[in-house]
Formats: structure tokens, C-alpha cells, sequence
């Protein structure tokens, strides 16, 4: 997490969007508490894992019919913290795609976890993102080993562990069972 600046000295989101606009494709960039932070470049297995999840989320769509889309991270506007935009790596949008860099519409936020995510950072994360109005599932997925919590809006953004191949993600938010095997398919942890 970066220092907390005055307010005074932070980046409103527009003053990011603006700024991101002008760096090259390829940077990812978030928005923390007013401070734009360059994210480090995700690793193979991190960005299998996260295509993973979006192409199990994809293909449960395609058979169910179902409203919601799966999409790859954009900013994420989070309400209790107005100077920050999150990205998750694969959210789970209620409708349709929009010709938009954020979103508020997040029924399921998905993180990849890396190195980089300290304690305060997977703290803070968890609860800005409980802040989105229509958010039922926030996902933890390590990249080290079989392990994915899942945080719930019902039960007060408890966690629940649920580790090894073996394991089954589900998300009643969206009607979705996910296999641990199918998430870390093609990795090492596979």
C-alpha cells in the first residue's frame, strides 16, 4: 500500500484516467488511495490462471444462457474509497460488455495472487471491494499452490478456504461451480 497522501495531493479518478490515456499499451496501472501504482508484469502462470477462470466462467455462460458476462479486469470503482480504482484480473459483470475502462456493475471480483500482494494490500482489497453495491463474491486465488477463499456479501465477508485439485469453487451469486483442477489447469500446481 502507498503512503497516504493529503488530499490535497491525490489523483481524483478522472486526473488517472487522463494520465493513463497517455502511457503506452501494455502498462497496467491502478488507482490506491490516490496514488497511481504501476502493477509489475503478471507472471505465465498468474495470467493461466486468470484465463483460466475466464475461460471456465465463459464456457458456464455459453451452456446456461445466463445474463452475465465474464471480462478481464478494468478499473473498479469502489465506493468507500471515491480516490481509487482497483483492477481485478476477471470480474463478472451482470449484463453486457460496455465501451467503458471501469466499471460499477461487479458480481464477482477474481484476484490472482502474486508476490507483490502483502497482508495490507489483500486487507485493503477486500474490503474496497465489498464497498461495490452489487458485488456477492470477492475470490482470492493463489498462484502458489490449490488454495482459492471466496468472501461472501451473505455471510459479512467471511472467508471460506477451500484447497487441492480436488476442491470445487461455487458462486450461488451467478449459479456457478468452478473445480479447483479446472482453475489451475496447465500450471505446474496442476
Amino acid at each position: 500500500m502507498p503512503a497516504r497522501l493529503a488530499e490535497a495531493d491525490q489523483m481524483t479518478i478522472e486526473e488517472f484516467l487522463a494520465f493513463t490515456d497517455q502511457r503506452p499499451d501494455g502498462e497496467r496501472w491502478e488507482l490506491i488511495e490516490g496514488v497511481a501504482i504501476m502493477n509489475p508484469s503478471p507472471t505465465q502462470w498468474h495470467q493461466t490462471i486468470a484465463g483460466n477462470i475466464l475461460m471456465v466462467l465463459g464456457q458456464q455462460k455459453q451452456v446456461s444462457g445466463a445474463t452475465w458476462t465474464p471480462m478481464m479486469g478494468v478499473g473498479t470503482r469502489v465506493p468507500v474509497s471515491p480516490r481509487s480504482l482497483p483492477q481485478p484480473d476477471v470480474y463478472v459483470q451482470a449484463g453486457p460488455p460496455l465501451n467503458s475502462a471501469t466499471t460499477t456493475d461487479a458480481l464477482v471480483l477474481f484476484e490472482v495472487l502474486s508476490r507483490s500482494n502483502t497482508k495490507a494490500d489483500k486487507a485493503w482489497r477486500k474490503r474496497v471491494y465489498a464497498s461495490v453495491p452489487n458485488c456477492q463474491h470477492y475470490v482470492t486465488v493463489a498462484h502458489a499452490c490449490a488454495e482459492v477463499v471466496r468472501y461472501d456479501r451473505a455471510d459479512g465477508w467471511q472467508g471460506v478456504t477451500i484447497t487441492g485439485l480436488d476442491g470445487t469453487l461455487a458462486l450461488p451469486a451467478i449459479a456457478v461451480t468452478m473445480p479447483l483442477r479446472d482453475i489451475y489447469r496447465w500450471t505446474p500446481i496442476e
